[in-house]
C-alpha cells in the first residue's frame, strides 16, 4: 500500500522515546551498578 491516507498514528511521542531508551539501557547498566556497589561494600566491610 503506497498511498498515504493521513490516518496513521505517529510511531511514538518524544516522551516514550526517551523512556524506551532508558529502559533499553537500564538492564545493561544494572550489572555494573551491582558490581560497583558490591566492590564498595566489600572494600568497606571486608577490607579488600
Amino acid at each position: 500500500m503506497t498511498k498515504n491516507l493521513g490516518n496513521a498514528k505517529p510511531s511514538a511521542p518524544a516522551k516514550e522515546i526517551s523512556a524506551s531508551l532508558f529502559s533499553r539501557a537500564a538492564p545493561a547498566l544494572f550489572p555494573l551498578v551491582v558490581a560497583a556497589l558490591g566492590y564498595l561494600v566489600g572494600q568497606h566491610y571486608l577490607g579488600f
